[in-house]
């Protein structure tokens, strides 16, 4: 029977799992904070604190709502990839997932042509931007027992002081600490069992 380490990239990659909401967030807040044309704003965060998951699960939705999504995602080796300004329309809604790789005068650019074609703007980014702040993306040590609970499939109490040790070597990274989780279940021996479902699955101990 095939076996799946619960931390790889299938089970851990943007829109795999979904985004859990702090406080009183919620996906039809941020949702219906752009329902307006030519509203803008950030969704502001730490590196792997899951800015990208939660674009990914908000992209199932914007088509409800009668917009038209064009994402560009930016990276430091893909910082000069071409944002479709161009195309923007009304209806559009312009996300750029790591805003804070472009410079300034570009990021002003981009703000005043949303604002000329009526369209929305959602940015990500690690800091403030200028922009009207929708969420912030703060992951605890709550949320992550919470994430590896779900991925793991099982009640992982007996588990909880090497996951809490395992997060504390760097606290706040969500996708650090899945990468760390991943080598954890290696040396253990954990895998999920294909098609294991989580009443079946348990951890070795």
């Amino acid at each position: 029977m095939m076996r799946r380490n619960p931390f790889s990239t299938r089970f851990t990659r943007p829109g795999a799992i979904p985004f859990v909401f702090p406080g009183e967030a919620s996906l039809e807040s941020i949702i219906g904070a752009f329902d307006q044309p030519k509203t803008q704003g950030a969704i502001v965060g730490p590196h792997g604190s899951g800015k990208s998951t939660l674009l990914e699960m908000l992209s199932e939705h914007w088509s409800e709502t009668g917009l038209v999504e064009q994402r560009v995602r930016l990276t430091a080796s893909r910082k000069h990839d071409s944002i479709p300004l161009g195309d923007l329309r009304a209806d559009s809604l312009l996300v750029i997932d790591g805003f804070e790789q472009l410079p300034f005068w570009k990021q002003r650019w981009i703000r005043w042509r949303c604002q000329h074609k009526q369209a929305r703007l959602l940015v990500t980014t690690h800091g403030e931007c200028g922009l009207p702040v929708v969420l912030r993306t703060k992951p605890d040590w709550p949320l992550a027992y919470k994430l590896s609970a779900m991925l793991l499939a099982c009640d992982v109490t007996a588990y909880e002081s090497d996951l809490r040790r395992i997060w504390n070597e760097d606290p706040g990274d969500i996708r650090a600490y899945f990468f760390r989780l991943y080598h954890w279940c290696e040396s253990r021996g954990i895998y999920l069992s294909c098609g294991q479902s989580a009443q079946t699955q348990s951890l070795p101990v």
